[in-house]
């Protein structure tokens, strides 16, 4: 449960979460380093165990912005009512729209949309922006070369994931 009703702050996570990561997002930003170890290859089941973020991420997000650069893991943004969350695509890898879909939690009210506006290029650059900073300050220019090049050229590179029908006040959580 990883950020469990994070209401501000900014966090970058270089690696992988556990089960219900970002459950209740009402306001922090995020940033979830973990990367793709292989191809995904959801027929061979075990999709959680595989995943980078194992099961139910973005559960009940309220608000807030995330960014997932490895596989989201299935059930993800179950009974989600706002915020945005950006998850890479890397379709030679097999992680693309379908995969993106395989992973959203049955009954999710959310879209999941390929096509990027100025505010996700925004979003993109201010959240890849610091992490890539984070991993300046951490002695590793390689891995943050590699994150603002994601950033640069962000179209196609990424899809957002965001509620159906926005909560009216999504600082208040339903909780």
């Amino acid at each position: 449960s990883l950020l469990y009703g994070a209401q501000a702050g900014t966090f970058y996570v270089q690696g992988d979460a556990d089960s219900r990561a970002c459950i209740r997002l009402s306001g922090a930003d995020v940033v979830l380093g973990g990367r793709l170890k292989g191809p995904v290859d959801d027929d061979l089941g075990n999709m959680a165990g595989k995943a980078n973020l194992k099961g139910f991420a973005f559960e009940y997000m309220t608000l807030g912005r995330a960014v997932v650069l490895g596989d989201p893991g299935p059930w993800m943004c179950s009974g989600m009512t706002g915020g945005v969350v950006y998850v890479r695509l890397q379709p030679d890898m097999g992680m693309d729209l379908a995969a993106l879909d395989r992973r959203k939690a049955k009954g999710a009210m959310v879209e999941i949309i390929d096509r990027l506006d100025t505010t996700d290029e925004a979003n993109l650059a201010d959240l890849l922006g610091g992490y890539a900073d984070a991993l300046d300050d951490g002695d590793q220019p390689d891995e943050a070369r590699e994150v603002r090049e994601l950033a640069v050229a962000p179209h196609g590179r990424f899809a957002k994931v965001v509620a159906r029908n926005q909560q009216v006040d999504p600082a208040v959580s339903t909780e």
